[in-house]
Parts: structure tokens; C-alpha cells; sequence
């Protein structure tokens, strides 16, 4: 027994049993988790140490103590969700979010409060149904797990010692901090990771002892992107595997009987919003803690950079002390020189002169708990967007408790106070105080301000109408998704959130395997295999994967198998072409469609473009038709079962035409519908290798050609109503010749009425048209007049043409993703387009 670790970087040995990723993936296990961090380590590690089989899937790398090495430049790329520059999108917020093995356990702080009994009994009253004793033995778990341990006094460092004293001049509750941290070194760069594995994040914990007590995959590196289901049954995950560019690698697909999310609050709100799951209700009720920080400045040294950075909090004015709405704490914090010198608020003269007083500065910050007014909603492209705004309350709190820190530094013998705001940046002495107080009022969105605990967006409770999940952290509506992270608080928490979300998962889990054998234990496996690189789906493989299995495989029928379908009355429509809308699987016997590579060069499709064969008897004789739609002249062939070293039995195609003596086609037909393919200038295996193909007779609609999709959008397809096109739609061009990746995402609400296709060309002309429900028809050719056309298909995959009005011209040309459309005596140009929900 034993788990095992993969990713798409090629590392040196790690601490954990690693793999790297070669090919496309497909998994079938009892558990799929999305999300490493606080609540999907803990939720791997407990199911899978029970004996079920789990995927635990982690958009970020795999890092050890052996990596962190307390460079920032080198780090926080690592480390930190979008390089450190996480914001919310009026830029106002930068939020600090862990994107790698372990999450934001991995860069954060290490500091740990229990659930305030307060919060608790609030979320009680909006019908969150966990009684005390079970957020008590599971908080008592964690706390165990993580070896969480109080600061002593003596591991203050000055910068501790600097509010501490300020709290004692005040006479304010406070109090070191509690820390999962054993035999600390202090040395500063907790954001970095921790070089000494002192930190007990989930890499360290949870995360090693599932590799070595289970059968736990972990998945790094992997870009979760899909939720499949139906009938409030999810059934599997599809992702991609990405390397540090952020290209696609890869391919996985999970069927599993039970789907976790625990991705965050940001990151699970895009995938439930992606997949059309609670659209709704999802993403909404954000909270973010905003604080600011104010630097007080001393005459002798503080040196807040050497020690623990976060090891002692003031929280006279906050829910563990009993305040029951709003309040703020103020904790101790400092920054590694770099950060520091990005969040300095002048950029001006002054800030070389502030970056020489670093050693003589005492820092904390000012957390609020605010009210859930943000919300997260989609990109054109998919990306999460971060709406908040502070409210009046908040910006009262803010205030209030930025007012009293400051006072606090003075008290404490600071010369100065560093506020940050830009109406209001340095504070001289106390007589400047109420300047400030007058400028966050005035101009709330001067001071700067940052978060690390986005929470809320997907509300836990029993009302089905108000929540998107229930008490046990199960999806309203569904049997088998879950939601579990910080989403699911109903309200801010007040305190650094990590041990709260981690006993959440500790109950999901639990619940989850106390009724796993009467729930999910029979529950049917589905055998998808997604968007991966298969035998019976070809048209998804790279070109080594092709040349591996062509190399490797038998070609198993006989020449008579290419024989497509005849084009005569007594062969069934059905026989020749035929399109299922459930899973929008085309059956194409008309030919065999082709296809090339996933990594194909280029050049070769430009010249090429797509293709196609057809096989038919002839007399006795079977001959055949290599038809590529970029080039003018068929190539006529006839197909020979030959053997070649190196290749075994295989078929090849000889052409008849003189420009063809020297193209070698070698075919093996791996199943009645699939053929793999080399092309070969000269005799193989001596002969120069042109390219690798596939050939299929069935595919998704994700592969039509133009032909295809005109049949769809006659005959599968049906003119919308408003409330088919609501939401966001990706969108790809279609030609002969191949299938765009996603050009445009784009968005139809009851606000507008309209669906904009803006930028369908963004390249050759700039055009905005709308939609309509029924198609007009003007006499004025001009661009302006180009309207679109659009049938739905199914809920979730429409296919358009977008148009020209009809013009009395004939023309016989062509183009790539622009068809010509003849009526009567009149033409018109379309570029054709498919539209689905998943991009």
C-alpha cells in the first residue's frame, strides 16, 4: 500500500513517491476531491484511509522543504495563486490565495482559532444544523493533527513584543497566538513555505500520511475544468493537465460515485458557475476580511523580520471576545523585504527613504469581519471575477480600527505611523489621527487594503431556496456533490478561518463515511473516458501517443471493413449519417473523417487543412478516395494489405495518380470504427515520415465539418426562446478543416435581451450583431447588416451561422470558416459556429 503523487514537472526525488505525467489519464475510483488546501487534504486523507479509492486533483505544483527556498522571486510564483497578483476586479483588493500542493496551509501563517461559539450559534439561527459537540470533537482532531501549540512568550519576536506592549499600555484583550507549528525555527518566511517543515500544513499532515497509510492519487498540476451529470447524479471531473506556461499538456477524466469540491471560495464558485451548477445561488455572500496595515516607526531597531511573523493578536475589539457584529482584530504581522517594499505606499521620493527606516518599524494589521457582500461571477474566458465593495458598516470598522492602532503605536513610542492611505500617508503624531479618520471617510478606497480569507460565495444551510449547500456540506439538489472550504460559510467567521474550514471537513468527511454503504457503495460507476487520448478516440492524441499505438497495435479487419456506405436507396439514412443529442456523438459512414495530432505542425494543416477518405467496391475491387478540402485535386488510391518491418501487417494505400508514386499511406484499422495512420515519403520504414492521422467514423460535435453542422442546424436544432440562451456561451468556428479552439465567450441576460457577438472576428473587422430568435433577411449588404442565426440543440450545445444579408452575386470560391449559402438567385456569406456551455 502506498499513495503516489503526479505532475507535469520533471523534479528531482521528492520526500513523496512521484510520477510524471506521460500521457492522458482516466481514473475510476469511489471519491474524486478538487482542491489540496485546508479542506481537501483533510477530505482525501480521511475517506481514502478507510479504504476507499480517491483522486485528489490540485491545479497547483508539487513543493517540499527541499523547494522553498525562501526567495521570494522565486516563491511566490511558485507558491501563490496568480504570482501574488490575485485582486478584485476594480483592483482595489489583492488577495493572497495558495495555489500549489497543500494550499494556502503551505504559505500562510500558521495561525489558528478555534470557531467563536458566537459564530457558531449565528449560523444556527439561518438553519445550520451542527451542534456543538460535533464542531468540538472535530476542531479537537484537527487541533490534535496539526500539533497546534500556543507562542511563548519567549518566541515573541520584537515585533510581537512592540503590540503587546501597546495592548498592556492600553489595558486591551490579547493574547500570543495559537500556531500549528513544532520546534519553529522563526525564521521569517512563512509566505515562502516552510524550508524546515516546521509548519504542519496539509502537505506535511494530512497529505503525508495518506500517501503512506493509503492508495491516495494525487493529481498536481491539474486544471479541474468540468463536473459531469445529470439527474442530480455527478458522475466524474474532467481536467487538464497544464505545465508552467498554463499550456495543456494532457487530459484527465475521473469517474467517481462522490465529486468534493474544496477548491476555495473563489476558484469553487467558477467551476460550480462553469458547469451551470446552482447558477442562481452560487457565488454569492462573498466575504474577504479586508486589512489594512499600519507601520509604526521607532527609533531603535525592531528587526520585525526576523521571528514569527503572526505571533500575537489584540482582540479586544473582536468575536472572541465577544462581539457579536462586525469588530476587527489586530494581529502582529511583517513581510519578507520585497512584498514589503510592493506594499509600501508611496512610490514617490519618499519611499527609498521609508525602505531605509525597514529594520525600525513595528507592523500589524487591522482585520474586520465584514459583512458577505461580494460576490463572484465569470469572464469572457471563464476566469472568476471578484465583486466587493466595502460597505458603510465595513468602512465604520475599518475606520474605527485603524483610529485605534494607530493611537496604539503612539502610545507605544512610535515617531510616526505609516498609514498607507494616499490623502493621509505619514502620521507625525497623534494630533494627525483625526486627518486620517477623515480621509478613509471620505475616501474609503485610499487605503489600501488586502485579504487572505476569501470566504462564503456558496452558503451552507437548509434552506433550499437561500443555500447551495446543506448542513453535511452536500449540494442542495444533487445525491453525490459536495461543497467543502471556506464557500460554504454563511458569514464572515471573524477569525484567521483555517481551523474552522478544516473541522467542516473533518464532519463532511465523516458524514460521508458513515453513509457511504447505504448511499454511495452502490452507486454505478460510469465508464466515460472524456476528452482523453484513446484508442476509440484518436482524434485527442498527440503525435508520439499516435505513433506509439500505431507501432504497437494489430490491425485487426480486413480490407473490406474501410468500405463506407453506398450511396443508394437500399442503405438505411441511419447507416450512412447520424447524430445522437444526447451525447452529441456523430455516426459519419459517408467517409472517414480525419484527423491530425493534437500537436500536429502547423504547416502541414495550413497547406492541407482537414480530410477525408471514402472507400467503395468496384467490381470485385475495393478503391478508395483521399479527399483534403485545402487542396484542389482528389487523390485516387487503392488499398493492398502489405507487410513492412517494423510495422507488421498493415494496409496500404497505393495512389494511381503520378504526383502520388512516391506517398505512402500505411492504415491499421484498430476497432470497425477507428483507423490510425503514418504518412511516408518513400518506402517505409526507410522512407521519410510526413505526418501521423486518425481516422473515424464517429465523432463529437466538437469535430464537425461543415456539412455536419448544416444537417444539425436543420434538422437536431430548434429556434430558441430567451430562456434557452440565459448565461454565458463559449464559442468555436467551424470549417471544413477543423474546429477553432474557444475565440469568444459570450453572455445573453434579461438585461440587455441580446446576445453580443462582438469580436467573432476580431481580427479582419470589428462587428456587433444580435441575436435572432427568427431569422430576418435583408436587401443592404453591408457588414453592419450581418445578423446571427441559432438554433439550440440541447441545453447546454447550440450551433450558429453568422451572416450576410442576401445578395443577388454568384460565387463559387470557398473560404476557410466562410461558407457561401445560394437561394434562388441570390448568395450570401456565413462563418459557422458552435456554442456550448463547457468550454
Amino acid at each position: 500500500m502506498g499513495g503516489i503523487i503526479f505532475g507535469t514537472e520533471n523534479i528531482e526525488q521528492r520526500k513523496e513517491n512521484y510520477t510524471l505525467i506521460s500521457h492522458d489519464v482516466i481514473e475510476n475510483v469511489d471519491v474524486c476531491v478538487i482542491g489540496s488546501g485546508a479542506a481537501g487534504a483533510i477530505l482525501a486523507s480521511k475517506l481514502s484511509e478507510t479504504g476507499k479509492s480517491v483522486v485528489l486533483l490540485e491545479k497547483g505544483g508539487y513543493y517540499d522543504a527541499e523547494d522553498m527556498n525562501q526567495r521570494e522571486v522565486d516563491m511566490i510564483p511558485l507558491l501563490w495563486k496568480n504570482g501574488g497578483a490575485n485582486f478584485t476586479d476594480n483592483l482595489k483588493i489583492v488577495i493572497a490565495q495558495g495555489q500549489c500542493l497543500g494550499g494556502s496551509t503551505v504559505i500562510n501563517d500558521a495561525v489558528c482559532f478555534k470557531t467563536p461559539k458566537i459564530v457558531r450559534d449565528q449560523w444556527r439561527t439561518i438553519e445550520v444544523d451542527i451542534s456543538d459537540e460535533e464542531w468540538d470533537r472535530a476542531t479537537n482532531e484537527v487541533w490534535s493533527n496539526i500539533n497546534v501549540s500556543r507562542v511563548t512568550p519567549e518566541e515573541l519576536n520584537k515585533n510581537g513584543m512592540m503590540l503587546k506592549k501597546a495592548c498592556k499600555i492600553k489595558n486591551y484583550k490579547s493574547t500570543e497566538n495559537n500556531r500549528n507549528c513544532k520546534d519553529c525555527m522563526r525564521c521569517g518566511f512563512c509566505h515562502l513555505g516552510c524550508h524546515y517543515e516546521t509548519k504542519q500544513d496539509m502537505l506535511v499532515t494530512y497529505i503525508h500520511k495518506a500517501i503512506q497509510n493509503s492508495n491516495l492519487r494525487i493529481y498536481c498540476n491539474c486544471d479541474a475544468q468540468k463536473i459531469s451529470y445529470s439527474n442530480g447524479i455527478a458522475d466524474g471531473v474532467e481536467g487538464n493537465f497544464i505545465n508552467k506556461s498554463g499550456k495543456t499538456m494532457f487530459t484527465i477524466r475521473v469517474n467517481a460515485k462522490v465529486v468534493i469540491l474544496s477548491a476555495g471560495s473563489i476558484a469553487s464558485s467558477q467551476i460550480l458557475l462553469k458547469n451551470r451548477i446552482l447558477i442562481d445561488k452560487v457565488g454569492k455572500g462573498l466575504s474577504l476580511h479586508p486589512a489594512p496595515a499600519l507601520l509604526g516607526k521607532f527609533t531603535e531597531e525592531i528587526n520585525a523580520y526576523d521571528g514569527i511573523p503572526m505571533s500575537y493578536t489584540c482582540d479586544e475589539f473582536g468575536v472572541p471576545n465577544g462581539v457579536e457584529d462586525g469588530g476587527f482584530l489586530i494581529e502582529s504581522i511583517f513581510l519578507p523585504i520585497f512584498s514589503f517594499a510592493i506594499g509600501l505606499p508611496s512610490f514617490l521620493i519618499e519611499h527609498a527613504q521609508l525602505m531605509k527606516d525597514f529594520a525600525h518599524y513595528a507592523m500589524a494589521g487591522v482585520m474586520i469581519r465584514d459583512e458577505s457582500n461580494g460576490s463572484i461571477t465569470l469572464s469572457e474566458k471563464g476566469n472568476p471575477k471578484v465583486h466587493y465593495t466595502l460597505s458603510q458598516k465595513d468602512i465604520n470598522n475599518l475606520t474605527k480600527g485603524v483610529e485605534t492602532l494607530a493611537d496604539m503605536w503612539f502610545d507605544a513610542g512610535a515617531e510616526k505611523v505609516i498609514s498607507g492611505h494616499e490623502d493621509c500617508i505619514i502620521l507625525n503624531s497623534k494630533d494627525d489621527i483625526p486627518k486620517l479618520v477623515e480621509a478613509i471617510k471620505t475616501n474609503p478606497d485610499g487605503l489600501p487594503v488586502a485579504s487572505a480569507h476569501p470566504q462564503g460565495g456558496n452558503r451552507m444551510g437548509e434552506n433550499k431556496e437561500t443555500c447551495v449547500v446543506d448542513s453535511h456540506c452536500k449540494v442542495h439538489s444533487f445525491e453525490n456533490l459536495y461543497v467543502s472550504d471556506a464557500s460554504v460559510f454563511p458569514t464572515s467567521v471573524g477569525v484567521n478561518p483555517q481551523v474552522t474550514v478544516m473541522a467542516i471537513a473533518t464532519m463532511t468527511a465523516d458524514h460521508i463515511n458513515k453513509i457511504w454503504d447505504e448511499k454511495y457503495a452502490s452507486l454505478h460507476l460510469k465508464s466515460e473516458i472524456g476528452k482523453t487520448c484513446s484508442i476509440t478516440q484518436l482524434m485527442y492524441c498527440s503525435t508520439d501517443r499516435l505513433e506509439t499505438m500505431f507501432n504497437q497495435a494489430n490491425n485487426l479487419h480486413s480490407i473490406e471493413m474501410l468500405v463506407n456506405a453506398e450511396e443508394n436507396k437500399d442503405i438505411n439514412s441511419e447507416e450512412r449519417w447520424s447524430f445522437n443529442k444526447k451525447n452529441l456523438m456523430i455516426y459519419n459512414n459517408k467517409y472517414w473523417r480525419g484527423f491530425f495530432p493534437t500537436d500536429q505542425n502547423l504547416t502541414v494543416i495550413r497547406y492541407l487543412g482537414g480530410f477525408w477518405k471514402r472507400f467503395f467496391k468496384d467490381g470485385d475491387e475495393t478503391k478508395g478516395i483521399t479527399h483534403a478540402y485545402e487542396m484542389p485535386i482528389d487523390a485516387n488510391n487503392i488499398p493492398e494489405l502489405r507487410k513492412f518491418a517494423g510495422f507488421g501487417d498493415v494496409i496500404h494505400l497505393r495512389y494511381t495518380g503520378i504526383q502520388y508514386q512516391l506517398i505512402y499511406d500505411l492504415l491499421k484499422v484498430v476497432d470497425k470504427d477507428t483507423i490510425i495512420g503514418r504518412a511516408f515519403l518513400g518506402i517505409p520504414p526507410d522512407g521519410n515520415p510526413l505526418f501521423s492521422f486518425s481516422m473515424s467514423r464517429k465523432y463529437t460535435a466538437s469535430f464537425m465539418d461543415e456539412e455536419d453542422h448544416e444537417t444539425i442546424f436543420k434538422d437536431y436544432g430548434h429556434i430558441p426562446e430567451e430562456k434557452d440562451m440565459s448565461g454565458m456561451w463559449y464559442v468555436k468556428l467551424v470549417s471544413d478543416s477543423a474546429v477553432t479552439p474557444v475565440i469568444k465567450a459570450l453572455t445573453y441576460n434579461k438585461e440587455n435581451e441580446r446576445l453580443q457577438m462582438e469580436g467573432l472576428l476580431r481580427r479582419f473587422l470589428k462587428e456587433t450583431s444580435q441575436v435572432t430568435l427568427t431569422p430576418k433577411q435583408t436587401d443592404v449588404y453591408n457588414f453592419t447588416n450581418w445578423h446571427s442565426e441559432i438554433k439550440i440543440v440541447t441545453d447546454d450545445f447550440a450551433v450558429g451561422k453568422w451572416c450576410s444579408p442576401w445578395m443577388k452575386f454568384s460565387l463559387d470560391l470557398d473560404f476557410s470558416f466562410m461558407s457561401i449559402e445560394k437561394q434562388d438567385q441570390e448568395s450570401r456569406f456565413c462563418i459557422r459556429f458552435i456554442l456550448g456551455r463547457n468550454n
